[in-house]
């Protein structure tokens, strides 16, 4: 039953040693950021040029002059302050003892209006428009309250606009009048995963990809190429005595590959699976391999008593040895089609030579191919989204947020009311910079070692724990041969004992440091950015 309360009058106000309207947003540098606010507050720290002169120093958007706010990635913190008063003459301090709890929203504005980010029994939903009511942003809290729900005895999973704590702090101006500040930790993190996963990509943007994923594939598997577009008698032969057509090395390479075929059973892969389960291998005689491109020979059972393997067999028994003959093989072949040669025959599955089978295919077994890899392209490419983070805060240009605060308090009777934060007392309009924002970083100190550090001592620094064949095939490496076939050396015999290897620090620190620089200048060939990489400045010893 809905009873009507007999409402304190209350406000939410720009804390006292503002002179600016709004919520109060202040930047700290260091971990310790609290005890400092506090500080700061008892002793009188923060006027205008303290507080809020730090957002002139960060308005670097590049689509306006909101200030920007760094992330604790940035080692800067941010915290919301306003004050709690009675909504009277004088506005007198809110008696601390009066509020049940307080805490804030944030909102992103955009032009369609203010989205809020939701939840729904503990799961993030993401950005949604924000509720046009007054009412508590915690449903249950909110049903409860109107009498729909009588008040739970366990802790549901929370439904609503997700809320961040603010605390109270009793402190008192200048002239000594008592004031009642609420105060919070502002997070700049979070994302959320797409539940659904046909959602989280443009059905525009998906057709368009899955159609140049196949524009990849050479005819029949694909559209590169494609001779008129129609089936021809000289696609019946896709291998021929072992040498595979460019568009075979296209499928093979994108089954073993990208699907990873054979390799294991996956529901994913089950039409794939069933489709290569009938595409055969043949060890057709000299008098027959003339006459392979003819199309039906498989269908009138010529070449029956010639199978000798299916295609999904041949992938399985590839992925079954140690060093996988295929992906050896496929990895030789892109080098030699970029010299514009020929592929080579086919491995044998056990890596023991190379094959001399024929294989042929028919139209319908071409469309299904098409067909399922096309399907299997989106499941996977949906897959990948519903697994992709998606942050809470973007630096797009309609990603500008601002910092609602709320409060609860007692009313003269006894009973809970919200009190929501009004325009003139809400944050001012802010952006959050994205984790590599090149303004947004900070100088972070990394000491380098002295010539005379490298060779004293013992290594005592960064420890690596390996496996026996690992260490093996650590001590086959013969770096002074130089990259090429000769790095690898001669099997070494394994111990079963597993090793640790010990490095020290100060070389770590400086091979890191001579790489980063050679890999700069190499690359600065493509991308001319050496007047952004690095500065040079000579610097004075630091007091300690």
């Amino acid at each position: 039953m809905n009873m009507q309360q007999k409402l304190h009058p209350v406000k939410l106000k720009s804390p006292f040693y503002q002179h600016e309207s709004g919520a109060g947003l202040h930047r700290y540098l260091d971990a310790d950021f609290i005890n400092r606010f506090r500080q700061d507050v008892v002793s009188g720290h923060l006027d205008a040029a303290h507080g809020s002169g730090w957002q002139n120093e960060e308005s670097h958007s590049q689509w306006d002059n909101l200030p920007v706010l760094r992330l604790p990635t940035h080692r800067t913190f941010h915290l919301v302050c306003c004050e709690a008063v009675c909504d009277q003459l004088g506005q007198p301090a809110l008696d601390p003892q009066k509020i049940t709890s307080a805490g804030f929203v944030i909102r992103r504005i955009t032009p369609e209006g203010q989205q809020a980010w939701m939840l729904e029994g503990g799961d993030v939903i993401g950005w949604k428009p924000a509720p046009t009511h007054s009412g508590d942003p915690d449903l249950d809290r909110r049903l409860c309250a109107s009498g729909v729900l009588g008040k739970r005895t366990g802790n549901p999973s929370y439904t609503g606009e997700q809320t961040h704590p603010l605390h109270t702090l009793g402190t008192r101006d200048p002239e000594g009048r008592s004031r009642t500040l609420l105060f919070g930790y502002l997070p700049l993190g979070g994302f959320r995963y797409h539940q659904d996963a046909t959602s989280a990509v443009q059905p525009e943007s998906l057709a368009e990809a899955r159609e140049f994923d196949a524009q990849s594939l050479h005819w029949p598997f694909g559209f590169r190429n494609r001779a008129g577009g129609q089936w021809q008698d000289n696609d019946v032969l896709q291998v021929a005595s072992g040498q595979p057509t460019l568009a075979f090395l296209d499928l093979v390479r994108l089954l073993a590959e990208r699907y990873r075929l054979g390799a294991s059973s996956t529901p994913e892969n089950k039409n794939l699976e069933q489709l290569c389960s009938g595409i055969w291998f043949h060890s057709t005689p000299d008098h027959l391999a003339a006459h392979l491109m003819k199309p039906g020979l498989e269908e009138e059972g010529l070449l029956r008593q010639y199978r000798e393997q299916t295609l999904l067999d041949y992938l399985r028994h590839c992925f079954q040895q140690a060093e996988n003959p295929l992906v050896a093989w496929l990895d030789q072949q892109e080098e030699r089609l970029e010299s514009g040669a020929e592929p080579q025959r086919l491995p044998d599955s056990d890596g023991s030579g190379s094959l001399g089978w024929h294989l042929t295919l028919s139209e319908e077994q071409a469309y299904a191919f098409r067909h399922l890899l096309g399907q299997r392209y989106q499941q996977l490419v949906l897959d990948q989204a519903r697994e992709i983070p998606v942050p809470k805060f973007g630096d797009g240009e309609n990603d500008v947020f601002r910092v609602v605060p709320f409060l609860r308090v007692r009313n003269d009777q006894g009973r809970e009311q919200i009190v929501w934060a009004d325009e003139s007392s809400q944050t001012l309009p802010f952006r959050v910079a994205s984790p590599l924002d090149p303004d947004a970083s900070r100088p972070s100190l990394i000491p380098v070692p002295g010539m005379r550090d490298l060779k004293r001592g013992m290594a005592k620094g960064a420890s690596l724990l390996t496996p026996s064949d690992t260490f093996a095939m650590l001590k086959r490496l013969r770096p002074k041969k130089g990259i090429g076939k000769d790095l690898m050396g001669d099997e070494v015999p394994q111990s079963g004992m597993q090793w640790i290897l010990i490095f020290s620090l100060p070389v770590i620190t400086l091979v890191a440091m001579i790489l980063l620089m050679v890999m700069v200048s190499l690359l600065n060939i493509i991308f001319f950015w050496l007047p952004w990489v690095k500065i040079y400045l000579p610097f004075p010893k630091i007091n300690r």
